[in-house]
């Protein structure tokens, strides 16, 4: 997949709420934003901050587990297994979420990422 822009990466963001304020503006800090695909979002509301991540090639290179989770999510719209998984965003400790697209119908969504719970 092409790398993410921050403009759309900003925009797939409002299908969230900050773990603040429970919000759903955010921005990205571009004065964290990294060659490497690490960015740091804000919430326009009570400017909690969090790490977004575009480099998935690398991520899903380094956790094995990650590819075979994406076969298995569901579409929210059209109930088709398998997605391609866009950037993802650790929210807080306990809350990282996967973006992304449906292989079958192209729809765009987060998807709670239960391989990322660090409790």
């Amino acid at each position: 997949m092409a790398a993410m822009t921050p403009e759309e990466v900003q925009r797939r963001l409002t299908t969230v709420h900050c773990a603040i304020c429970k919000g759903s503006s955010f921005g990205l800090d571009e004065r964290f934003m990294q060659a490497d695909g690490n960015w740091r979002g804000i919430c326009k509301k009570c400017y909690y901050t969090f790490p977004v991540h575009t480099d998935m090639e690398f991520y899903q290179r380094t956790q094995p587990d990650v590819p075979y989770r994406l076969k298995e999510i569901s579409c929210t719209a059209c109930n088709h297994r398998g997605v391609s998984l866009d950037f993802r965003i650790t929210m807080s400790v306990r809350e990282a979420i996967y973006f992304v697209t449906c292989l079958g119908c192209q729809k765009m969504f987060p998807e709670q990422s239960s391989l990322e719970a660090f409790e």
